[in-house]
Order: C-alpha cells, then sequence, then structure tokens
C-alpha cells in the first residue's frame, strides 16, 4: 500500500475569505480533525484582523501543519512569517505563476526575472522557517522547461516541498501524469503535490494520474465546484483504496458530516456590524452606536453574534459609566470568538465573611434547563467552582487561576482566567466583571464550554 496525503484549500475559497473571524476559526478547527497534513491559509490582506486571526489559528490548529501564503515580495515573507511562526508545525508557501501572461498580469515581472525572484522569496522563507513549499502557479499551461529550471531553482534556494498547479482545470488524466513525471524527475525524494482544478469535471480522476505518476499529496477543498472536493477523494478511498493500493491518514468516514458543518458556516452571509457614528475618542470608548468602530480600531473583526455578546456584556458590566480601551478589549477577548456555551450563567449568590464557612448557590442554564449547585469552600470562588462542579458532576485538574484588575480606579472591572486540564490538554478561558467573583465563574465556564464542544464534536 502506497500511503498518500492531503493538504486542504478550504481556507482559500472565496466563501472563506467572506466569512467572519469566529467562522474561520471554527472551519479551521474542524478541518484540523480530519486527518489532514495541512491546512493552508491566504495571504495576508495587510490588516490587523488578519494578523490576529492567524495568531489565534496558531493556538487553534495542533494535529497537522498551518502554512500561509506568502506573497510576491520578501517584506510578504517577514510579515506572513510574524504572523504564523507562533504554529506548533508552520510552513511557508512561496507560489509564483509560470506562465508569461500571469507574471506580466500578477507579478509584472519577465520570465527570467521570476527565476531570480523565486531564488530571493524562497532564500528569505527558508532563513525564517525550516518547512517551505514552492508552488508552480499554472503549472499545467507553462513552458515545461521553464517549469523545471523554477523547480530547479526553488529546490536550490531551499524549498522542502514542490506543488504542481492546474489553475485553468482544463487538463486531461495523461496530461497531469505526464507532468508529475518530469516535475518529479527534478524534485528527486522531496514530496511532491498537485492541486487538480475541476473545470472539467475530471479533478479525481487526474488526481488518480498524478498519484499513479508519483505525486504524494493531493490538494483538496470543500464547497468549492472549481476544485477538487475532499468528499470525492474520501469517497474514491473508501470505495477503490484498497484497489488501487492507497492509504491515508484521512478520516474518510468523517469527511462528509464535516462537509455540512462547513457548508453552514463558511456559505452563510458574513455578520453585520453595528452602525458607527463618530471615531471614539483617547482612553473613553464611546457608547452605543460607536461601539462597533472602536472594536474595529482595537484590531478585533466581529460577526453579528460576537457583536451582539459584546454589546450584552458593555451593558451589563459598564453601569452607565463610560468604558476605556483596555476594559472593552478584555471584555471582547472573554465573550467574543469563543465556540458555542453550552453553559450559561443564571445567578450566583456567594456568603463570604471571617466568621462563616463561605457558600456559593450557582444557577446555569444549560439549553434551557437550569441546574442548580451549592457547596462550601476555602473561600468564595473556591465555594463557586465546587458548586459548578458539583452541577457538571465532574472535576477537572485546575492548571492555572490568575484575577487582576483591568483598570486602577475604584470601578475597575476583573479579569479573570482560568485553565482547566483534561486529555492531556489545557482549555483556557477569561471573564471580565466588576464582581471578581463573576469573573473567575465566568472564566471557569468560559474554559468548560469549551472542553464541552470538543467532547461533542470531536
Amino acid at each position: 500500500m502506497r500511503s498518500v496525503t492531503f493538504s486542504d484549500q478550504t481556507m482559500l475559497t472565496a466563501a472563506a475569505r467572506a466569512a467572519g473571524f469566529r467562522q474561520k476559526l471554527e472551519a479551521a478547527r474542524k478541518l484540523d480533525h480530519l486527518g489532514l497534513t495541512c491546512v493552508e491559509m491566504p495571504k495576508l490582506s495587510g490588516q490587523e484582523a488578519d494578523v490576529l486571526l492567524m495568531r489565534s489559528l496558531c493556538s487553534t490548529v495542533k494535529r497537522g501543519v498551518l502554512a500561509l501564503h506568502t506573497g510576491i515580495t520578501v517584506d510578504d515573507v517577514k510579515l506572513a512569517w510574524e504572523a504564523i511562526k507562533g504554529a506548533e508545525q508552520p510552513r511557508l508557501i512561496v507560489s509564483m505563476p509560470l506562465t508569461s501572461a500571469q507574471l506580466e498580469y500578477i507579478a509584472h515581472l519577465k520570465p527570467p526575472k521570476a527565476i531570480e525572484r523565486i531564488a530571493e522569496l524562497v532564500k528569505a522563507a527558508k532563513a525564517l522557517c525550516g518547512d517551505v513549499e514552492f508552488v508552480c502557479g499554472d503549472a499545467t499551461r507553462a513552458e515545461l522547461p521553464y517549469m523545471k529550471e523554477a523547480i530547479q531553482t526553488a529546490v536550490k534556494a531551499g524549498a522542502a516541498r514542490v506543488t504542481l498547479e492546474d489553475a485553468a482545470g482544463l487538463s486531461l488524466p495523461e496530461e497531469i501524469a505526464a507532468l508529475v513525471k518530469e516535475a518529479k524527475a527534478v524534485v528527486g525524494d522531496l514530496p511532491l503535490s498537485v492541486r487538480c482544478g475541476n473545470e472539467l469535471g475530471l479533478a479525481v480522476s487526474c488526481a488518480v494520474a498524478a498519484l499513479q505518476a508519483g505525486a504524494d499529496e493531493i490538494k483538496t477543498a470543500y464547497n468549492d465546484e472549481t476544485s477538487l472536493s475532499a468528499a470525492a477523494m474520501a469517497k474514491l478511498l473508501r470505495s477503490r483504496g484498497a484497489d488501487l493500493q492507497l492509504e491515508s491518514t484521512l478520516n474518510v468516514t468523517r469527511v462528509d458530516r464535516t462537509a455540512g458543518e462547513l457548508d453552514g458556516l463558511l456559505t452563510a452571509a458574513p455578520g453585520k456590524v453595528l452602525p458607527t457614528a463618530e471615531a471614539p475618542k483617547d482612553g473613553d470608548v464611546p457608547a452605543g452606536e460607536t461601539l462597533a468602530q472602536a472594536i474595529a480600531s482595537l484590531g478585533y473583526e466581529l460577526d453579528e453574534a460576537d457583536m451582539a455578546h459584546v454589546q450584552e456584556a458593555v451593558e451589563r458590566e459598564s453601569k452607565g459609566r463610560a468604558l476605556n480601551r483596555a476594559e472593552l478589549e478584555a471584555i471582547v477577548l472573554s465573550v467574543a470568538q469563543q465556540v458555542p456555551p453550552t453553559y450559561r450563567v443564571k445567578s450566583y449568590l456567594v456568603n463570604s465573611g471571617n466568621a462563616i464557612t463561605p457558600t456559593a448557590h450557582v444557577a446555569l442554564d444549560k439549553n434551557g434547563e437550569i441546574l442548580t449547585g451549592l457547596c462550601a469552600g476555602d473561600g468564595p470562588i473556591d465555594a463557586a467552582f465546587l458548586a459548578i462542579e458539583q452541577i457538571i458532576g465532574r472535576h477537572y485538574e485546575m492548571d492555572d487561576f490568575q484575577i487582576a484588575a483591568v483598570t486602577q480606579n475604584r470601578e475597575a472591572m476583573g479579569d479573570a482566567l482560568v485553565k482547566l486540564r483534561h486529555g492531556g490538554k489545557v482549555y483556557a478561558g477569561k471573564g471580565i466583571s466588576t464582581d471578581i467573583i463573576g469573573a473567575a465563574i465566568r472564566a471557569y465556564l468560559n474554559a468548560l464550554n469549551k472542553i464541552a464542544y470538543e467532547e461533542k464534536t470531536v
């Protein structure tokens, strides 16, 4: 049996690019659980939200490689590395079109200068990242000698893997097979990937031909008719994998379900933000209609649901006063860009003093059902945590617990951090409230909801 790997390009599709921050994070998390070797992300747009997204993805994509396309300047390469260097398995992807028309239109380069640029970009990427991929853009329409020269240049400069791209999607299986054989003779033992377009409906056949000709990896995507479908490749492996002597780490039994989930995440219209008026002043954040603008100025891109959660938290915690930027950012981090909550705080009542044993009565809303717990503890926060554990019927080891004031004044908000350990992993939660006990409870539930959500979806 021959092992074949899959690199996913769903996040490069138009639907994924138009999705909100939270949808992108959730889509990448689902892809990372499929047994893919790599999840690819498009070139940074230059907006701060893109950098924030990549930093969030660095802690989301854990099982496979997180790859980022660099763009076609050395500065692009450096910016890409700064955004992705926190990933457990980072990869930089240098892509260059290889047809004269595409070089002129996209890169504004003549073919000889493009070869020099390929060497420059791959060397710059290799100096920063050990895993560098070179993509032969529009390879199926390029002149064969020029394609080989580009591959040789990239490999000499340090590329660890090469990809052939059928951008037009008009190739026949035998044409793809011939191209793969030519490229394989140049790359030698380095992994060779193929991206098969699907304009003729032949993407699966072309992928099979590429594998039989010596390709090591196939690039797939969800919800994009012009690309090779991951679901189609999973179906092929299920039905004919043994006959073709192919095996893969791709979770073929889960692909169809994930396709439906991604369709719901990435095809919905992007969330609308609240209307905005004048720009926020320094220090304080204007209330009401300027909230969305203030959040955007902090570098966060929120969908409609997250914006509603933030507005609710602002109204709850501000108590009529203006919030400063530190307080608003703390609220965004505590209630936005999170998993759908399994548990919500309904109410809590804590009794504490130097003459009584601290007790806490906590009521949680779980899918419309109100659950309550009453416990005593070594302190009011300990009692509250024990009451929550009584409700859920489970104990989690606390890896870390921190509390701090967001700002220095009598009405300062409390910022709490809780880290729970479960199944060898640490789940962090943040909570914000003018009541530090309330902040601690929200932080605990934030981490707990992440555990509950992963248990439901894994």
